[in-house]
């Protein structure tokens, strides 16, 4: 008994370690359209920016320019146009959209950018 705990616990580390390494996207266009993907699911119940727009109450349509890196990180967020939101709920989503990562991993020391449209008013309250 005492030989196989050392045995199950390392099978168990090795299958969480496994579970958390991200995909490896190497293709330009796919990496932008599974970007896109990631930015329209966020907006979805259970997506990552959807509670906070919404107990923000946070409104309007933006185009935004999006960069990010081979490690998922968003370097820059840019605000190209925007309407029927004000000047706070623009910033706060900005800011949002900026602390969030690609669930996937790009080929190393490349940077890519996104141009994509975030309809605030369209999300179900």
């Amino acid at each position: 008994m005492k030989q196989l705990l050392p045995l199950l616990i390392g099978m168990l580390l090795g299958t969480a370690a496994l579970a958390q390494k991200k995909e490896l996207i190497q293709d330009k266009e796919t990496i932008l359209a599974r970007a896109a993907e990631t930015f329209d699911a966020s907006l979805r119940p259970g997506g990552s920016l959807y509670e906070p727009v919404i107990k923000e109450n946070l409104t309007g349509t933006y185009v935004l320019q999006v960069s990010f890196g081979d490690k998922g990180d968003i370097s820059s967020v840019f605000v190209e146009r925007s309407e029927g939101g004000n000047i706070p709920s623009q910033n706060r989503f900005k800011d949002l959209v900026a602390k969030g990562r690609m669930p996937f991993k790009m080929p190393k020391g490349r940077q890519y950018k996104l141009t994509h449209t975030f309809d605030l008013n369209a999300i179900e309250r």
